[in-house]
């Protein structure tokens, strides 16, 4: 799914789930599929999938419960709400900082692969 747009991968799995809140494919309560079906759907890492749903916390579209999974928040924020300069801001930032683990995880990944025995 994450394509080569010049966004990053979480990015884009964070807008195809939130298209998919907004228009009622998850309905508020409703819990979101699995971290792991997430990763199979999209056909990314566990990383890209943990910041995508972080990012729709972030937002007010989903609470996460620890052991349970991320669950459509109720009531739903409008998409036109306002907010300040200074939440943009914040956002931006995180985004930045979601990039550079993004990065790092890959770079990490790569490591691993060539230093790690293979289990096979």
């Amino acid at each position: 799914m994450a394509e080569w747009s010049g966004r990053p991968a979480y990015a884009q799995v964070a807008d195809a789930l939130r298209a998919e809140i907004r228009t009622g494919r998850f309905p508020p309560g409703s819990q979101l599929p699995s971290y792991e079906a997430l990763m199979k759907k999209y056909a990314v890492s566990i990383t890209v999938v943990r910041s995508a749903v972080r990012e729709l916390k972030t937002e007010g579209l989903v609470q996460t419960h620890q052991g349970k999974g991320a669950f459509v928040r109720d009531p739903l924020p409008e998409p036109g709400d306002q907010q300040s300069d200074a939440f943009h801001a914040v956002m931006a930032e995180i985004r930045s900082l979601h990039d550079d683990f993004d990065r790092f995880d890959e770079r990490l990944s790569r490591v691993e692969r060539l230093v790690l025995p293979d289990d096979s």
